[in-house]
């Protein structure tokens, strides 16, 4: 089965028709219970993958129930709101295939004005990460890192009051805070910078032959003449003529 991906890291790339849209027949799982699978008909029928925007963490992601997670979309700008509308049009779109008078549960909830997604979690989710020669998991992300997510929109379920719309999480990159990675923004790694630091904050010292070739190179005046003594001065001023107006 190929695949359909709305990108809204790269927006050139998060076109969807929604025209092309297509809702399967019910599938019962369940004495009250049911899924409708859907794709994107592009050609052949291809499952939906979103890759959401980039999102800051404000809440740890280990603590999850129910292998459901509630991803805040944080913070709010322009990507994230065309995002939000996106995940808006679509469920409206398919809530006009239905007739039945069921309650339509959203994707986004919102809390304390902020919004929020939910997504269905695995153990064997997909996650890399910019921290080198580590394995990372969920308990590794920290509060301020950043996550590139991908999720799939795998079905529309159903039970006797509810329907709403599906999505599980494919794949993070975590991008880690600059504590995390170790990042120095003061101290450098190279011996070249480091010896420009300390020339800058120390004094240059000279050799013996190099005092020598500059005492040479001051003028023969300067180096013959030096500072007068007290008595020098009194032999000076005994010698001053008065000026005649």
């Amino acid at each position: 089965m190929s695949y359909h991906l709305v990108d809204f890291v790269n927006p050139k790339k998060n076109n969807f028709d929604f025209d092309k849209l297509i809702i399967g027949k019910k599938i019962k799982t369940a004495q009250n219970n049911s899924k409708y699978y859907i794709y994107y008909n592009d050609g052949t029928p291809k499952e939906i993958y979103i890759r959401l925007p980039i999102i800051r963490l404000i809440y740890l992601l280990d603590n999850y129930k129910y292998n459901q997670i509630s991803l805040p979309i944080y913070p709010s700008w322009d990507e994230t709101s065309k995002f939000l509308k996106f995940i808006k049009k679509l469920e409206e779109y398919i809530k006009k295939y239905f007739s039945n008078n069921k309650e339509w549960t959203s994707l986004i909830n919102k809390k304390k004005l902020l919004n929020f997604i939910k997504i269905r979690i695995n153990n064997d989710v997909k996650i890399t990460s910019n921290i080198k020669n580590k394995k990372i998991s969920l308990s590794d992300f920290k509060i301020n890192g950043q996550i590139d997510t991908v999720i799939k929109l795998s079905f529309i379920w159903a039970n006797s009051g509810k329907i709403g719309l599906s999505s599980q999480m494919y794949q993070i990159k975590y991008l880690a805070p600059p504590d995390q990675l170790d990042i120095n923004f003061i101290d450098t790694d190279t011996d070249t910078e480091d010896n420009n630091v300390l020339n800058y904050n120390q004094p240059k010292q000279h050799t013996q032959s190099e005092q020598s070739n500059q005492l040479k190179r001051i003028p023969p005046q300067i180096i013959l003449k030096g500072i007068p003594s007290m008595k020098d001065l009194e032999n000076a001023i005994k010698g001053l003529k008065p000026i005649k107006n």
